[in-house]
């Protein structure tokens, strides 16, 4: 069991770091960390800024393509209407025109109409009858049946011209209303092709101007990041400096780990057992580094802080572990409370400390 024990505290001391690190390290670490979440943030932010803004600028080559459509369609609009106006006012003046002749027309059949009124009441039969001459009544039957062929023929086509040209400009203006309901929805939605550009350009505009300030924001990250690296090394180096034998100044000044009376303590191989309730506190006895928080055989949960230069303190039987490996404790911080795992037949802690993998006696250390 004692040798397992050793080959952990030599693994630990190889593989852990030489030094305890300070609390300005501690935060500096936590800076560190902040910022590369911040980092990786940004970075993600600017990768969906990037695809939204190609996404737009998508959309605004759509958008210029539909204005350009529609532009086109105006322009082809405003032709059909102007070639439907050209026709209407060649109609008008058809209308004109036959009006003209119409009222010429029915000056003819008011003259013969008169005509006729002078001639007195078509009645061949009577003009037989009154022997008048066959060469004046074959005249004036002739006569008679010209002046109602001509009447009803000259009716007929002014009544039928008007009809058409009534229904023609009819259709014309029907479908005239329609073109200019089309040119009129055409234009409107030009106007809103051009406000949703004018909406897409602005949004460009202001999204290039976020992805700017976060690539700045970014830079500024990466720059107080570099910064931090260069502190956390320098205070690394100065911590390296400091503790170069600052645990060997402690005999008879470390705390107890845990708070009870110093004469209560009991000799335990070549460590010392705290015998306390189940649950009591345990404290680190100095500033350190956790290199192990685990399970072990015959020491049940244990807790191992690496002080530097090759000072270690083990924490044996632990009822809990509240620090893992890799966390940095402070003297006088809470790391464990006190239990009976692995096999302890009492509650207690097991304390011991280590130089360079060698047990010594923690009662030429303990205050």
């Amino acid at each position: 069991m004692r040798t397992k024990l050793f080959c952990v505290c030599l693994f630990l001391k190889v593989s852990s770091l030489s030094f305890a690190e300070s609390a300005p390290i501690h935060e500096t670490r936590n800076k560190l960390k902040d910022l590369d979440i911040k980092i990786s943030k940004l970075q993600q932010t600017l990768a969906h800024a990037h695809n939204k803004q190609a996404v737009l600028y998508q959309e605004l080559a759509a958008t210029d393509k539909k204005i350009g459509e529609s532009v086109k369609k105006l322009h082809e609009t405003q032709e059909i209407l102007t070639e439907r106006q050209n026709k209407i006012a060649d109609l008008q003046q058809q209308i004109a025109s036959v009006n003209k002749r119409l009222q010429k027309e029915q000056h003819l059949l008011a003259i013969h109409v008169r005509t006729r009124y002078k001639m007195g009441e078509y009645q061949p039969l009577k003009w037989f009858i009154n022997q008048e001459d066959p060469a004046t009544i074959n005249r004036l039957l002739t006569y008679y049946e010209y002046l109602i062929r001509s009447q009803k023929n000259m009716v007929a086509q002014v009544k039928k011209t008007k009809e058409t040209l009534t229904s023609l400009t009819a259709t014309l203006h029907s479908e005239l209303l329609a073109q200019q309901k089309l040119q009129e929805q055409i234009v409107l939605n030009q106007q809103k092709l051009k406000n949703e550009k004018s909406y897409q350009i602005q949004l460009a505009h202001t999204m290039g101007k976020d992805i700017l300030s976060a690539r700045q924001t970014l830079k500024e990250y990466q720059q107080n990041k570099a910064n931090l690296a260069r502190l956390l090394q320098t205070l690394m180096q100065q911590s390296l400096l400091q503790t170069q034998s600052p645990f060997s100044r402690m005999r008879h000044k470390l705390p107890l780990p845990v708070k009870i009376a110093r004469d209560t303590l009991q000799k335990l191989n070549h460590g010392l057992i705290f015998y306390a309730k189940e649950g009591t506190a345990i404290n680190a006895v100095y500033p350190g580094k956790v290199v192990f928080s685990d399970w072990l055989k015959g020491y049940g949960l244990l807790l191992i802080i690496d002080h530097g230069q090759g000072f270690m303190t083990l924490y044996a039987h632990n009822q809990s572990l509240y620090k893992q490996k890799g966390d940095v404790v402070h003297q006088h911080e809470q790391i464990a409370t006190v239990g009976h795992s692995g096999g302890l037949n009492q509650n207690g802690l097991y304390f011991e400390i280590r130089h360079r993998g060698k047990v010594i006696s923690p009662l030429e250390w303990l205050s």
